[in-house]
């Protein structure tokens, strides 16, 4: 299973639309928050509440079941950033999710953490720590899973 997670597009939803295009073949594509878009607008793109998504009806949490994998999938905004891993794990595990997808930091970054992979794509507008702006390519065959920052061109 193919997955392409994106977050915090800020209005740039030609760039959903290149990457929708590029990747056809994904099962699913996931946006963590923050497009300031509606769902019409960022189609095929699943997505989640955002503090900047104040003119949408998206919910605040998702939870994707891809099989033998399950997906939580916040913003992220209302957890403390010194605590958001630790909350991030506590909610995954409660609703049975062994990834936690999540935005807001503007920053990439892939990590375990008491049997749970955290994934933020950064932002598809700008990176605070300066980086490429990019997403996500998450592969689940049964429990394997890889993922792979891309850099957007």
């Amino acid at each position: 299973m193919k997955i392409i997670i994106t977050s915090d597009v800020h209005g740039h939803m030609d760039r959903l639309e290149k990457l929708a295009l590029i990747h056809q073949d994904a099962d699913y594509f996931l946006d963590a928050g923050d497009s300031e878009g509606n769902e019409f607008m960022i189609r095929p793109f699943i997505s989640v509440e955002g503090n900047n998504d104040r003119f949408n009806t998206f919910p605040k949490t998702r939870v994707i079941d891809c099989g033998d994998v399950k997906i939580y999938m916040t913003h992220s905004h209302e957890f403390f950033t010194s605590q958001r891993d630790e909350g991030l794990v506590k909610k995954a595990k409660r609703l049975g999710c062994q990834i936690a997808v999540y935005g807001h930091s503007h920053v990439p970054e892939v990590k375990q953490l008491h049997g749970v992979t955290l994934i933020c794509p950064g932002s598809l507008y700008y990176n605070r720590d300066r980086s490429p702006i990019g997403y996500v390519v998450l592969n689940i065959e049964h429990e394997k899973i890889s993922v792979q920052h891309i850099e957007y061109k």
